[in-house]
């Protein structure tokens, strides 16, 4: 599943800030990736083996179309999140973290109570 946000504010970064809270939001799984990124490839393969990645919304930054408006909402993303990071993963209306957070917690062998946490898993 992959998404590219419909009317992006073309003007200033506050606006681009208002959107990214906006899809934070929106979406209760959200993922900014890149679709060439590793660290990306890594969550989808862990959510399809956890068969949940069909409740992930992934927005896929190098797909859009004018990259001066996926520079722009990476930029917000990455004013809230306070780093520039792909994957970021924002789960019930905040930031939760990235793929070294879900690759630690998975050696720690608490993945699963995590996500049953934020109701990923049942």
């Amino acid at each position: 599943m992959s998404a590219q946000p419909s009317s992006l504010p073309s003007s200033s970064s506050n606006e681009y800030i208002s959107k990214a809270k906006s899809l934070i939001s929106e979406y209760p799984y959200l993922m900014l990736s890149k679709s060439w990124c590793p660290d990306c490839h890594y969550v989808y393969n862990l959510f399809q083996q956890l068969g949940i990645y069909d409740k992930l919304h992934i927005i896929e930054l190098d797909q859009f179309k004018d990259q001066d408006e996926a520079t722009a909402l990476e930029n917000a993303f990455t004013e809230i999140v306070g780093k520039k990071w792909v994957p970021s993963l924002f789960f019930q209306g905040k930031y939760w973290g990235n793929e070294q957070d879900l690759k630690n917690l998975r050696k720690q062998g608490q993945l699963e109570s995590e996500l049953k946490k934020l109701n990923l898993l049942v």
